[in-house]
């Protein structure tokens, strides 16, 4: 089945997206702690078994992730999202890379801020556009990537998308009528 594509196809005029109060923004480092902290904000988001090794792996060793924010709050560390290049398959692009967010945290902007600092960095290292790709379920993140600027894209090997990218819009719909927050 795949995931789906989205492009933000230019990095002008970056969505304002403030961080809330009491809440801070950095760059994570490769410390032990720092990759403990963010397996513990994966895993709870991702509903996988993200360990130490695993951060070391995929992110903070992965010569592909170029910076790894967090947000910490009070407590530690809350949300976290990645700034990755693939020159062979997006040559200009930056890649918007493991967007997550402690479920005890959601509903405050953080994944936009962090998103917004990611677009900001793919401005800094000279990419023209963005890229992600996403879940088809993952419906609460899809409003926060349109409202980003995000959009679907179809392309060669991608028939179904089409089909995935309407059911995907009738959810988001669905959502909206049912109380959520509008994007």
């Amino acid at each position: 089945m795949g995931q789906l594509l989205m492009r933000r196809p230019h990095l002008n005029d970056v969505p304002q997206a403030p961080l809330p109060d009491g809440f801070q923004v950095r760059e994570a480092s490769a410390s032990p702690a720092d990759e403990v902290e963010l397996a513990k904000v994966l895993s709870e988001a991702f509903h996988e078994n993200w360990t130490r090794e695993t951060v070391e792996e995929r992110l903070t060793h992965a010569n592909d992730v170029k910076a790894v924010y967090v947000v910490s709050g009070p407590h530690g560390t809350v949300a976290t999202a990645s700034s990755r290049y693939l020159p062979d398959r997006f040559p200009s692009e930056g890649y918007v890379h493991w967007v997550a967010t402690l479920p005890s945290q959601t509903q405050r902007g953080l994944a936009s801020y962090l998103i917004a600092r990611l677009l900001c960095d793919f401005q800094e290292r000279g990419y023209i556009a963005a890229v992600l790709e996403t879940d088809d379920f993952r419906v609460p993140a899809i409003r926060t990537y349109l409202k980003m600027g995000f959009i679907p894209l179809y392309g060669v090997g991608q028939e179904d998308h089409r089909d995935r990218w309407s059911a995907v819009f009738q959810e988001v719909l669905a959502s909206r009528r049912n109380g959520s927050p509008k994007i």
